[in-house]
C-alpha cells in the first residue's frame, strides 16, 4: 500500500535451514531450468531463482523457513549530495505494529524539528570514533598516553557486531545490550565505552548522518553502572611504611631514592622518573619542580611529556625528609641524553612496570603481605597528610589535582574517617568531664 511519504506491506523472508530432512521441494523437483539455481548447490543463487522467491510454501520447502514479515517504510529525508529519498524501515508481526512504530518514530521526528536532509553514509561506528581520535591526536587536544587510552577502548567496543555495521543501522537496543554486558567490568571501563559512543554518535549527528542521536532526548541511552563495587583507595598503613623504610634502610636498592620520593611527595611514579637533573632540582632554593612526566607515544615507546593536567605543574618543597634523596640521587645520577635523574644503567628511561615490579618484591622482602603497586606510594603520602591534619584544599594542590572534587573523590571518605574520629575525641571528653 503506498501512501504519501510512506509504505506498508507484507513480504516473504526466508531464512536458510542449516540442516533438513524433507526430500525435495516439489516445485524445484519439477523445475527444468537449473542454470540460476546451479542444480541447489548455492542457496544465494536459489535466492535469485523468481519461483523460489515468489513461492510461500513454508511446509514442502526443505532449504529456507519461510515466513511473512510486516514492514513499514517511511522517507525521513534525503541525501544532500545524491539527492536521493533516505527510508528508515519498521517491522512488526503485523501491519499494525508496524505502522504504530513508524507513527511513534514520525513523533519523534517532529518534536525534533521535523525532516532533514541527510548525508547517507556507510561509515561505521568503529570508523567514525577512529576518525574522531585521529583528528583530536593531530589537533593537539589529546595527548599520545589519552590517544593510546581511547584506542583500547575502541579495540574493546569493534569486537561487538553492531560496531562495524552502517551507523544509521544500529538500533538502540544493541547499543543498550552491549552496555549491559559490560556492567561486569568496572564503572571506569563503562564510562569510556560509554563517553566514545556518545561523542560518536553527537559527531555524526552534526555530520547529518543520523536523524537521531540515541544519546540525547527524553529517552536516551543512559550509562549504566557497574556491578562491580568501586576499588577503595589502598594505602601502606603507617606500621607497613615503616617496614618498607627500615626495609631500604638496612638494604641497598637501586630503586631506593626513587620509591622514597614518590612516598614523602606524593608525586606519580611517572613525575619522579621525568626529573632534569639541570631544571627541575633547584637546591638553592630547596624546590622541586614537576612540569613533567613519563608517557607513551602513538607507538607506545616510554618518552618525556607534559604533565597529566595543568594543575600536575607544581613546586615541592625539599624539605628534611627529601633533602638527603635529592643529595644521594644528585651525587649518583648517570649522566644520559634526556639528564633525568633517575635513569637505567644503559641510560636509557625507565619503563613504569620495571619500578613496579621491583617495588613489589621490595615490600614482599619487607613482610607486607599485601598486594601494591607504586601508585598507592601517593595514596600512602595523602593518607599521612589526612592523618597529620592536612585541609582538603592544601591536599589538592600538594597531589597537582585539577580541581577539588577530585581530591574530594579520591580521598573524602579516609578525610571524613579521621574528622570523625577526632570529633569523638570532644565528645569523649565532654562526657568524662559529666561523669
Amino acid at each position: 500500500m503506498n501512501t504519501k511519504g510512506y509504505t506498508v506491506g507484507t513480504y516473504t523472508i526466508k531464512t536458510e535451514k542449516k540442516n533438513s530432512e524433507l526430500p525435495m521441494c516439489p516445485i524445484c523437483k519439477k523445475c527444468k531450468d537449473r542454470s540460476i539455481c546451479q542444480n541447489r548447490k548455492d542457496k544465494k543463487s536459489m535466492s535469485k531463482c523468481d519461483k523460489c522467491k515468489k513461492c510461500k510454501d513454508a511446509d514442502k520447502c526443505d532449504k529456507f523457513y519461510i515466513n511473512e514479515q510486516h514492514k513499514a517504510t517511511l522517507t525521513i529525508g534525503k541525501d544532500i549530495e545524491t539527492g536521493e529519498a533516505i527510508r528508515k524501515s519498521f517491522t512488526a508481526k503485523t501491519q499494525e505494529e508496524a505502522l504504530d512504530k513508524m507513527y511513534k518514530y514520525k513523533l519523534e521526528m517532529k518534536k525534533s524539528g521535523g525532516t532533514i536532509e541527510l548525508k547517507r553514509t556507510e561509515k561505521t561506528i568503529a570508523i567514525l570514533a577512529k576518525e574522531i581520535e585521529d583528528s583530536k591526536y593531530r589537533m593537539g587536544k589529546t595527548k599520545a598516553n589519552a590517544y593510546n587510552t581511547n584506542m583500547s577502548t575502541l579495540e574493546r567496543i569493534k569486537k561487538h557486531k553492531f560496531a562495524n555495521i552502517p551507523i544509521e543501522k544500529v538500533t538502540k537496543k544493541q547499543i543498550e545490550d552491549f552496555l549491559q554486558e559490560e556492567r561486569v567490568k568496572s564503572n571506569s571501563t563503562i564510562k569510556k565505552d560509554y563517553r566514545m559512543l556518545k561523542y560518536v554518535y553527537e559527531y555524526a549527528n552534526y555530520k547529518l548522518y543520523l536523524v537521531k542521536n540515541l544519546f540525547e532526548g527524553i529517552d536516551r541511552i543512559e550509562k549504566p553502572k557497574s556491578l562491580k563495587e568501586d576499588k577503595d583507595v589502598v594505602a601502606l598503613t603507617i606500621t607497613e611504611q615503616k617496614q618498607l623504610e627500615d626495609y631500604l634502610e638496612s638494604h641497598n636498592s637501586i630503586y631506593k631514592n626513587i620509591i622514597l620520593l614518590c612516598l614523602y611527595t606524593g608525586m606519580r611514579i611517572g613525575e619522579v622518573l621525568a626529573l632534569n637533573y639541570n631544571d627541575d632540582i633547584d637546591s638553592d632554593n630547596k624546590m622541586i619542580k614537576v612540569t613533567k612526566t613519563l608517557t607513551k607515544d602513538r607507538n607506545k615507546n616510554t618518552i618525556i611529556g607534559p604533565t597529566k593536567t595543568k594543575s600536575g605543574k607544581r613546586n615541592i618543597e625539599i624539605n628534611e625528609l627529601t633533602e638527603d634523596i635529592i643529595k644521594d640521587a644528585l651525587n649518583n645520577k648517570i649522566e644520559n641524553k634526556n639528564q633525568v635523574l633517575f635513569c637505567q644503567e644503559n641510560k636509557k628511561l625507565y619503563v613504569d612496570n620495571t619500578i613496579n615490579s621491583a617495588f613489589k618484591r621490595i615490600c614482599k622482602n619487607a613482610g607486607i603481605t599485601k598486594p601494591v603497586n607504586t601508585h598507592m606510594l601517593r595514596h600512602t603520602f595523602a593518607t599521612r597528610c589526612i592523618e597529620a591534619g592536612v585541609d582538603l584544599p592544601v591536599l589538592q594542590k600538594l597531589m597537582g589535582h585539577a580541581n577539588i572534587e577530585t581530591t574530594i573523590n579520591t580521598y573524602g571518605d579516609i578525610y571524613n574517617y579521621y574528622k570523625q574520629k577526632e570529633t569523638q575525641k570532644v565528645i569523649d571528653y565532654l562526657k568524662r568531664e559529666r561523669a
